[in-house]
């Protein structure tokens, strides 16, 4: 896809955002379409082998995945961190939100070899509260709503992906401050799993993501070249 329709598809999920915060109630009906219009994205291991060497000698290492529309399909545009922030657009992973049944990996255990942060019913319940609370959420998110969603490259690489293998990535909702808590304090994830069938997921799952906005001090916006250039295109 070509740099120019990235930008375009970048500010597509802005505008409907702007246009949801203006008071147009019939945009969030849109976002919320959108957010349902696939169940999940794969990543492959040829893919995490590129970010890895992008990535070599970086101590904070990230994938930054961007939300655009591109002919009123939801796309998700992936780049690591070190090249998003140098603004180097050479390399970005464009993935679509479907509902394909992911296939199973080649020879692959059910376990991540090295310990994850949450097990399997975890990561089934925080995308069953995604999929029957997503409408109540959207709301309560209106005034920072997520355009950009940072996954640590940790949760990728411990996949341990050949490079004809691939992980499945989906949405969670979640909140790890507190119980019973209200629905503005739960954020967007991206769950990932490294085998999931029919009968079946990965006994452990990854889900160390960060929602942006808001923008912090040790995180600013400047680190997301690829969303101020899309932000000022014309």
């Amino acid at each position: 896809m070509e740099i120019n329709t990235i930008y375009q598809s970048i500010k597509n999920w802005k505008t409907l955002i702007d246009s949801y915060q203006g008071g147009n109630e019939q945009s969030g009906k849109d976002i919320l379409q959108f957010l349902n219009q696939g169940t999940h994205f794969s990543v492959d291991g040829s893919e995490v082998k590129e970010w890895k060497k992008r990535l070599e000698n970086e101590s904070d290492k990230a994938i930054h995945v961007y939300t655009g529309i591109d002919n009123n399909l939801l796309k998700f545009f992936m780049i690591d961190s070190k090249s998003d922030a140098a603004g180097d657009f050479s390399y970005i992973v464009v993935k679509d939100f479907n509902r394909t049944p992911p296939q199973a990996p080649i020879n692959v255990t059910t376990d991540v070899v090295s310990e994850a942060p949450i097990t399997s019913e975890s990561a089934i319940y925080r995308n069953f509260r995604f999929n029957m609370y997503c409408s109540a959420w959207i709301p309560s998110q209106k005034t920072e709503f997520f355009r950009i969603i940072s996954v640590p490259f940790d949760d990728y690489e411990r996949m341990q992906l050949a490079d004809d293998q691939h992980c499945t990535s989906f949405f969670g909702l979640t909140n790890e401050a507190a119980e019973n808590s209200s629905m503005q304090d739960y954020h967007l994830e991206i769950v990932t799993v490294k085998d999931i069938g029919v009968n079946s997921i990965s006994q452990t799952a990854e889900n160390y993501s960060t929602p942006r906005p808001p923008f912090t001090a040790n995180d600013p916006v400047v680190n997301y070249q690829l969303l101020l250039k899309s932000d000022a295109y014309i």
